[in-house]
């Protein structure tokens, strides 16, 4: 994997980003092997707005190696100008009839699990699921979009915790977290989803007694 300099930023954003991702549904049907998968554009679907919301641009660039092998190049590229960058190659089957049509095809292949890679989504199937399962996806469905909602609304103040704490800045992180009202610290803490907006090490953080005096001794 290849990388600019500095990436504190990116990885900052990338935190917040995978907060926001729910893991997209299986929605396309592979005959031959009986089973569902889901798409380029489901990923897109599910991964853009987040990226997106958090800074972070994809560029995906399908290339032909010297020995035909096709590859794509996924870059995530960060507003402050911070990057990385991984490429996957495949050849092409040797007794593809349409060759045009399989190098196609390899490269949504190739951009489809590189993307999901980067964003760190896996591909939820909904086959089989229960009425119960079903409902109970629905309710966290709609706790997750009022989280998300509340992460975007304090999407600056998110950031600044988590810079302030990844570089070992807890004056600013401090500032940030207690200058939001006490619901919308609770909202941000109650995470509906996995993990949510901050790590464990960074709730730890949080929970210290020098984040709290780093803010003047102003108590959470």
């Amino acid at each position: 994997m290849k990388m600019s300099e500095q990436i504190n930023e990116l990885a900052t954003a990338l935190v917040v980003a995978q907060g926001l991702i729910q893991n997209p549904t299986k929605s396309v049907k592979n005959d031959f092997f009986k089973s569902k998968y889901a798409d380029l554009a489901g990923v897109i679907d599910v991964v853009r707005p987040a990226f997106t919301e958090a800074g972070i641009a994809v560029i995906q660039a399908p290339s032909t190696g010297a020995d035909g092998e096709i590859a794509v190049t996924t870059t995530l590229v960060h507003t402050s100008g911070q990057w990385m960058s991984d490429q996957v190659s495949m050849a092409i089957d040797p007794n593809a009839k349409n060759p045009a049509q399989a190098a196609g095809s390899l490269i949504t292949y190739l951009r489809r699990y590189s993307l999901s890679a980067f964003a760190n989504v896996a591909q939820e199937d909904d086959d089989g699921n229960s009425l119960a399962g079903n409902v109970k996806a629905v309710e966290q469905k709609d706790d997750l979009a009022e989280y998300q909602a509340v992460c975007a609304e304090n999407n600056s103040s998110i950031i600044a915790i988590k810079a302030g704490i990844a570089n070992g800045d807890l004056s600013l992180a401090s500032e940030a977290w207690f200058e939001l009202e006490n619901e919308i610290k609770v909202a941000l803490w109650r995470a509906p989803s996995r993990g949510g907006c901050f790590t464990t090490i960074e709730r730890d953080v949080i929970k210290s007694t020098e984040f709290r005096e780093a803010n003047l001794g102003v108590e959470a």
